[in-house]
């Protein structure tokens, strides 16, 4: 289903008008709702703070199925004429959108999904935030840099968990590949439809392989499902690694209660984090940020999806749109996003912006972007532990099942 936010189709003379695509119903909706509401603080921010001297208007569509979001495209493009189009929080759908968008040569403007495949080899889409691969990656580093050495596994055994779409396959992709670099032995990988899974035979599944550390890339529902049947069927683990999408979410900590206590989550950060992360630009923008976001939000604190949107938003608004001279065409967007040149630590996440040029097989995707791993230390808490620059807290032991 593609649903049109109440606006009206035009505006004024003078209005740009840009593209939204995010989705605000459905089971993706809560973190689909907070990166737009961080790209609209952006927005604030850049009209208010910044040199955006004209009116922007977002043109927003719901969208919470791959063909939903290709269809927005059209939408937003046949109906509105947009140069370009945020979104869209979701890999499945950003994977949909961004190839309509590149097809139409539309400028698609990545804000949260992760899959490694949204950038490769296009030249119209770009995207802020770290790849799934990256995730992968920052998993694998703090288990080979930490948790081996400090828990003295001379040869540690690793099982992959991994929903089978794109997101599962670029996560997992990354872990596997920097795993078998560092001699790191994965026993097993396990894919499984999140659509269609035994939770207790996933756990039973590991259980038989005896690892030392498990890393998982699923979704909030079968997240919560595949950890709690660990639990239930007291599998002992040294270390648990999940990614973006399910064990960095507040609710993961909310339904496991005390049994999130001690998981580790590999993700973009939030607003969070330490402030040696941040230079005084970055620190002084996240005050901006947070200040805006809490407008809308009723004050809470910028989560991961709205710290995301607005590092997005704040990029294409004030680092792009804000620099072009003369008229704003899709074309004159994606030559002033190419020359985005912001310094690790200005973003409020603590990364930078610099897109992959021409001829990068990932053009357009931010080689700057921040990557962190946290771990949930109280029920609803997580600390920020990985990288140093980032930490908020020193991290704890994994309690064993009851």
């Amino acid at each position: 289903m593609v649903a049109a936010c109440a606006q009206s189709p035009t505006g004024e003379a003078h209005d740009l008008v840009l593209g939204a695509i995010y989705p605000l119903s459905g089971p993706q909706a809560a973190g689909g709702r907070e990166e737009l509401a961080g790209v609209r603080a952006a927005l604030e921010v850049a009209r208010t703070n910044g040199g955006l001297k004209f009116p922007v208007r977002l043109q927003v569509v719901d969208a919470t199925t791959p063909q939903a979001a290709g269809a927005a495209v059209d939408e937003l493009v046949s109906d509105y004429h947009v140069p370009a189009i945020l979104g869209t929080y979701g890999s499945t759908l950003s994977a949909a959108a961004a190839a309509r968008a590149e097809e139409l040569k539309t400028v698609y403007w990545e804000t949260g999904a992760v899959a490694d495949p949204i950038t490769t080899q296009r030249h119209y889409v770009f995207r802020t935030v770290a790849t799934g691969s990256s995730l992968g990656r920052m998993a694998v580093t703090y288990t080979h840099d930490f948790l081996i050495p400090t828990m003295k596994v001379a040869s540690p055994r690793v099982v992959i968990v991994r929903v089978n779409d794109i997101y599962g396959q670029s996560v997992g992709g990354g872990e596997e590949s920097l795993a078998h670099d560092l001699g790191i032995h994965v026993v097993d990988v396990i894919d499984y439809d999140p659509r269609v899974y035994d939770p207790q035979a996933i756990a039973a599944r590991i259980a038989s392989d005896r690892p030392d550390f498990l890393w998982d890339v699923s979704y909030l529902d079968d997240g919560v499902g595949i950890w709690q049947a660990l639990l239930n069927q007291g599998v002992s683990l040294k270390g648990a690694i999940g990614t973006s999408s399910a064990f960095c979410m507040p609710a993961f900590s909310q339904r496991l209660g005390k049994g999130s206590v001690g998981v580790y989550a590999a993700d973009k950060p939030d607003a969070e984090i330490s402030p040696a992360a941040l230079s005084p630009a970055g620190k002084a923008l996240l005050a901006l940020a947070r200040s805006a976001y809490g407008v809308d939000a009723g004050g809470a604190d910028m989560t991961i999806p709205a710290v995301a949107g607005f590092v997005g938003g704040w990029t294409l608004f004030e680092g792009v749109l804000s620099q072009v001279s003369g008229p704003l065409t899709t074309d004159s967007i994606r030559a002033a996003a190419l020359k985005v040149d912001v310094p690790v630590g200005d973003s409020i996440n603590g990364g930078g912006v610099r897109f992959a040029g021409a001829g990068a097989l990932d053009q357009g995707q931010n080689t700057r972007a921040a990557a962190v791993v946290g771990q949930w230390q109280a029920v609803g808490d997580m600390k920020i532990v990985f990288p140093p620059a980032y930490a908020t807290g020193a991290p704890i032991g994994l309690p064993r099942p009851a």
